[in-house]
């Protein structure tokens, strides 16, 4: 599992490289929040908005830039361009299982950090900065295995279909909309935002997401598998 989630450095070099363009920059908009900075009161998912020109270069859409965030995790990328990066470098995305471990180790424990509730100090949660911030600016989030980021700044993609906890099988669970049918997939790990709700940075907690979907508060981190020794 890799230490730290895919950062604005790691997937502008794969763009450079590939010359790859994004769901959202081919769709020419991506969910931001519109609802200020500092909100730290729940159920705000409501103020999600499809901004225009928003992707992972412009975050905010147009007139921001990622002049000064090249530390910061890649965002506004769904399911199957987190794929393309991971073909890129000969890496994949972790299951859910993979990724409950690597956050939780094996004694129980209910955050990164052990049981207590989380603070502002803890990780990057419920608003309280209001934006991504560098990876690895929590030591706290980190985890029984030094997992920059396990818990807070933006949730994570993994490659899991939405299934019953813990860890079912089978084919992808898809919703439909006017706009089509759409595959499900798992998120772990919460974010800046996570309608200001702290549960969301817990090493259980887990929301479903249309593998389409791309927003300022998702994004992901890869990892490989062992070679076999011999």
């Amino acid at each position: 599992m890799a230490r730290r989630p895919v950062s604005v450095a790691d997937f502008a070099a794969f763009v450079d490289a590939t010359s790859y363009v994004t769901a959202a920059e081919k769709a020419g908009r991506s969910w931001v929040w519109l609802g200020g900075e500092t909100t730290t009161d729940p159920g705000q998912d409501h103020l999600w908005f499809e901004v225009e020109d928003a992707c992972w270069k412009r975050p905010r859409g147009n007139g921001s830039d990622i002049a000064h965030k090249a530390d910061h995790p890649v965002t506004h990328v769904n399911y199957w361009d987190c794929l393309e990066y991971c073909r890129w470098n000969s890496t994949r995305l972790p299951t859910e299982a993979e990724w409950e471990k690597a956050a939780r180790g094996t004694d129980g424990r209910r955050y990164t950090w052990g049981d207590s509730p989380p603070t502002r100090s803890s990780c990057n949660h419920t608003m309280h900065v209001g934006d991504t911030t560098p990876i690895g600016a929590y030591p706290n989030a980190r985890g029984p295995y030094g997992l920059d980021d396990a818990a807070g700044n933006v949730w994570e993609w993994t490659s899991s279909p939405w299934h019953r906890y813990p860890f079912g099988e089978g084919k992808p669970r898809t919703i439909t909309t006017r706009l089509g049918r759409f595959e499900l997939g798992v998120i772990r790990g919460g974010s800046f935002f996570g309608d200001c709700d702290p549960s969301g940075v817990l090493v259980t907690g887990r929301v479903y997401a249309m593998r389409d979907y791309t927003c300022y508060d998702l994004g992901f981190r890869a990892c490989s598998d062992i070679p076999p020794a011999g």
